[in-house]
């Protein structure tokens, strides 16, 4: 649970798997890795997809038949085929959101945290907003070495491709605000799958990183 995203192979097997259990695929394929870990891990309860837009964790929640509010929150507002029926949504910023403490199962955030979130509030905000023993997931970008993004941006805001230094440091981060990493971390590294070539938005190549916390 708790590693990298290793090859193209994975992300092949995991849009399979979405197809063949009738779920949503994402738009852009090399996503269907964390939406297959996410969707394969979603029980009952509260949910919060917390960066929304473009994710389709909400679209797999209805589907998968998940019993419990479902709410999604994006500082964009998420409309069209974007919004999933029947899930509540919400316009503002996942760090300092207006939900009372307490208020979800589980959390989901894929593909948000390199797009200039603060790793402190962030972890505080989370926490805060998850019960006691509530699951919180999070993906990202990922690269063992710091790569320099600072000349580009995404979504108008700055993205930073997480180093495993950096990575390390979110997830001491989280246990400080009682978000602690489910197991030990596979940091291994076999391919950098995204590229220029194949999803990347800039000439530079990473690859993906999915984490799992429980509310302590």
């Amino acid at each position: 649970m708790n590693e990298i995203l290793r090859n193209r192979e994975q992300i092949n097997m995991s849009t399979q798997w979405l197809q063949d259990n009738g779920y949503v695929t994402h738009p852009i394929s090399c996503k269907d890795w964390e939406l297959c870990m996410v969707t394969q891990s979603l029980t009952d309860g509260d949910l919060l997809d917390a960066g929304a837009d473009g994710s389709f964790v909400l679209h797999n929640a209805v589907k998968k038949n998940i019993k419990g509010r479902k709410v999604g929150i994006d500082l964009i507002e998420v409309v069209g085929g974007n919004a999933a029926e029947g899930v509540e949504y919400f316009t503002g910023d996942l760090q300092d959101t207006q939900f009372p403490d307490e208020s979800f199962d589980t959390i989901t955030s894929c593909s948000v945290l390199e797009h200039q979130v603060d790793f402190t509030n962030f972890a505080k905000e989370m926490s805060r907003l998850l019960r006691v023993g509530g699951k919180l997931f999070v993906s990202c970008d990922y690269a063992p070495e710091k790569i320099d993004t600072s000349l580009t941006k995404l979504y108008s805001l700055d993205w930073n491709i997480l180093s495993r230094q950096d990575a390390e440091r979110f997830i001491d981060e989280c246990a400080k605000h009682k978000l602690i990493i489910s197991d030990v971390v596979d940091w291994t590294v076999q391919d950098m799958v995204i590229t220029p070539q194949y999803c990347s938005p800039a000439q530079c190549s990473y690859t993906f990183a999915f984490f799992q916390f429980i509310k302590k």
